[in-house]
């Protein structure tokens, strides 16, 4: 298919996006996005019996790891938490913790009690989604704790690259500084040692038209494709794409183009699936694409603030 083929196939397929997807993947992750958690800050706890720390989605903002790893009612110099082991010793799985903080120090019964019934609401819901998933027996849809590694350990561990080529290998992520890859096994790739993972539904707003330039080896912005649809009443509007839009596009060849098409994936069977920056934009490549010409996918949460 030629690059003008292309463009024109995701032109007409953008001006009737309507699609959405919900980041992770997987049978329990996937459910609980509609928690009622308002304005308080929830992280999910996934910890495997021979993993060193455990794995983190949150809602909000995440959960400070020394929090998690202890139990009960919890108060430090900037929040009070409530943290509730929902499985444990189950297969090889140490434990599933749930963590919600109330953002500020609560220093009134009133507060506490209240705190302590939102905190029972979203539990409820989350337990109750927990037996949806584990009536067949299977641990597997809970298994976060295997699918999140950083990159030194992805290049080490899993590509047997040595250290001079492992922080070869690491710049074009460093330089990028994306929040997570998303590979093609549904594994996430996070940049720091710090495992955890923003949970929230994307809405697809458009995509970015490329050609890639050999002469000069810089990638050529062709087009900007945009969906139709009305997304204002999500907080999306055509600023706020906008300005996502050109976080990306501000350099990119470095931000996004050197990511997908990184030797590293030459070494391995898997392949980048999405990339995310910030927490709040997703980049996908369309089926079609290549290193030369293609189309990247652009998904945008709604804004924090709504």
């Amino acid at each position: 298919m030629s690059w003008g083929d292309l463009f024109s196939k995701y032109t007409q397929i953008y001006a009737k996006g309507k699609t959405k997807e919900i980041i992770p993947e997987g049978a329990f992750v996937r459910q609980i996005v509609d928690i009622p958690r308002g304005e308080l800050d929830v992280g999910l706890f996934f910890k495997g019996i021979n993993e060193p720390d455990p794995r983190q989605i949150y809602m909000g903002n995440p959960i400070p790891l020394a929090v998690a790893e202890r139990e009960g009612f919890l108060e430090t110099e900037h929040s009070t938490y409530l943290s509730r082991t929902l499985l444990s010793d189950i297969q090889d799985l140490e434990f599933m913790r749930i963590v919600i903080a109330a953002g500020e120090v609560l220093d009134t019964r009133e507060k506490r009690l209240n705190f302590l019934k939102k905190c029972q609401r979203i539990i409820d819901v989350v337990v109750r989604k927990i037996r949806n998933v584990g009536y067949s027996g299977d641990i597997a849809p809970f298994r976060f704790d295997r699918q999140v590694k950083s990159l030194s350990m992805f290049l080490g561990s899993e590509l047997k690259l040595d250290e001079v080529a492992i922080e070869a290998a690491s710049i074009p992520f460093a330089i990028a500084s994306p929040k997570y890859i998303l590979l093609s096994d549904d594994k996430f790739l996070v940049m720091e040692e710090d495992y955890k993972i923003p949970h929230g539904v994307f809405h697809l707003v458009g995509g970015i038209g490329y050609t890639f330039d050999k002469r000069v080896g810089a990638v050529q912005e062709e087009r900007l494709f945009r969906t139709t649809m009305d997304m204002s009443s999500l907080g999306i509007t055509e600023t706020y794409i906008d300005s996502m839009i050109r976080r990306i596009t501000t350099d990119f060849q470095n931000n996004v183009h050197s990511i997908m098409f990184s030797d590293v994936w030459k070494r391995c069977k898997e392949r980048p699936v999405a990339v995310n920056f910030g927490g709040e934009v997703l980049i996908k490549m369309a089926i079609g694409s290549d290193i030369w010409t293609g189309v990247f996918e652009v998904y945008l949460r709604q804004p924090k603030a709504l």
